[in-house]
């Protein structure tokens, strides 16, 4: 048997929100119209687009939630090179925030009628609001529904066989990754599965649930396959803290777009990096953006924060998971440090997150005045890199490199509230599991399984 072990003493705090957030409603049944259209040629040559014709839909004002979803992809659209005039916003609002339609059902057809996209161009539909199991998507604003026969209808008119994107973000919103709506030409992403409910329309909240971690999830992703298994790991992670009955997001993938490049995979750089840019604003206890009564329990760990030395980050979830890191009085983290493990150690609690200050800056804000989320950190699965390990500081990864060389089996067991590494190689990888988890957890509570033998097998939380 070998062992190898490291605690240090850390400054640290990490607060999540585990208040259940409100589910999307279910509303009235209307009729919807069944018929079939022909089925669409597509053209393989326009795989190669590299422009995209959009719609975006808020399709009901009763939470901000909707309307700040389309607001920031929207500006994550025109970062990714996308041209304002070929960007079309729809909202319930009476005073959306910016340029926008009113959402009716005949507003978001003649907008998606009206996208016509070029050779080398493609469709993205984004649609966010409450839904209803037998209806569809609720349009609020106009008492109406959107069913995917419709859409189907529209999309056939406006994107024929061009390369679609379409999104659907609310409750029930399985029943649009279906027929008709599955083409060989369309990407479809989907909030929940047909017979499911999504979360995070409650009152105060920033975005849903789904949205959070789609629009968490878009920067670096290399496709949109990338840019679904990120959302969907983040949903099961965030609803599992929230103890909430699983919403499973749905994928269609037709078969011309299988690979389809995202477009934001140069947007943020390369995944792993660290990337902050400082705004005017200065960190504050009372102006973390989070529901009042999360900022009034977590008062005492933000002035904490404020209080403590440099260099220190300070990472966030919209919605209540938050981490930060300072100098440790065993071994000073770095700079880099404290950004990359104040993001992973907010990742595994669960949802898409921002890195909001660095020191006493705050982040610089989009041009709507939201917070952008950063890249996913936190390397979850694959061949174990000592480079890549999370929660530890750089100068730790030498006994990384030492648990490498070990023979199997064995296991790597990290603490996600301390930089804590135990490791063992035993008879069994069983019985290398207990005995690293024991010496770990004699230090502090939050041990994590990160490895076994070589494979990183971390996943996302069940909680």
């Amino acid at each position: 048997m070998t062992t190898g072990s490291m605690a240090v003493h850390r400054r640290w705090k990490i607060g999540l929100a585990l208040l259940v957030l409100a589910a999307c409603q279910d509303l009235t049944e209307v009729a919807a119209e069944r018929s079939a259209d022909p089925p669409i040629a597509f053209d393989p040559a326009s795989l190669a687009t590299s422009r995209f014709k959009v719609v975006l839909v808020a399709g009901d004002n009763a939470q901000p939630v909707f309307d700040n979803a389309t607001s920031y992809l929207h500006d994550r659209l025109i970062a990714a090179g996308i041209a304002e005039e070929d960007i079309h916003r729809l909202s319930a609002a009476d005073h959306p925030r910016s340029a926008a339609d009113p959402a009716s059902l005949a507003a978001v057809g003649k907008r998606i009628a009206e996208l016509k996209p070029a050779a080398g161009e493609g469709c993205l539909v984004f649609l966010s609001s409450h839904g209803s199991a037998k209806s569809g998507f609720v349009l609020a604003r106009s008492r109406e529904f959107l069913t995917p026969t419709q859409l189907d209808r529209m999309l056939s008119a406006g994107c024929g066989g061009a390369p679609t994107i379409v999104i659907v973000s609310g409750c029930f919103s399985g029943s649009f990754a279906k027929s008709p709506m599955a083409r060989a030409n369309r990407i479809i992403l989907t909030a929940a599965r047909p017979d499911r409910p999504s979360f995070g329309c409650g009152a105060g909240y920033t975005y849903t649930v789904f949205d959070q971690c789609l629009l968490g999830s878009l920067d670096s992703a290399a496709t949109w396959r990338v840019v679904f298994e990120r959302t969907r790991g983040c949903v099961a992670t965030r609803e599992s803290a929230m103890r909430e009955t699983p919403s499973e997001p749905q994928a269609y993938f037709g078969p011309a777009l299988a690979d389809l490049p995202a477009l934001w995979r140069e947007v943020a750089g390369g995944t792993g990096r660290i990337t902050f840019v400082a705004g005017t604003e200065r960190f504050a206890p009372d102006n973390v953006p989070l529901l009042p009564r999360g900022r009034s329990r977590e008062r005492k760990s933000f002035e904490e924060y404020l209080r403590a030395p440099a260099p220190k980050a300070f990472a966030m979830s919209p919605d209540g998971a938050f981490g930060w890191y300072n100098r440790s009085d065993a071994g000073a983290h770095t700079a880099a440090d404290a950004a990359r493990m104040a993001l992973q150690t907010c990742e595994w609690f669960g949802g898409a997150c921002i890195l909001y200050a660095v020191d006493d800056a705050v982040v610089a804000p989009l041009p709507s005045g939201l917070a952008p989320f950063h890249p996913p950190v936190l390397v979850r699965s694959g061949a174990l890199d000592p480079a890549s390990v999370p929660f530890i500081r750089d100068d730790q990864r030498p006994l990384i490199v030492d648990y490498v060389a070990r023979p199997a089996p064995k296991v790597l067991v990290l603490g996600v509230d301390t930089p804590m590494i135990a490791y063992e190689a035993a008879a069994t990888r069983e019985a290398a599991r207990r005995a690293a988890l024991r010496r770990c957890r004699a230090v502090t509570e939050i041990c994590v399984v990160y490895a076994e033998d070589e494979a990183v097998v971390l996943g996302y939380a069940k909680r």
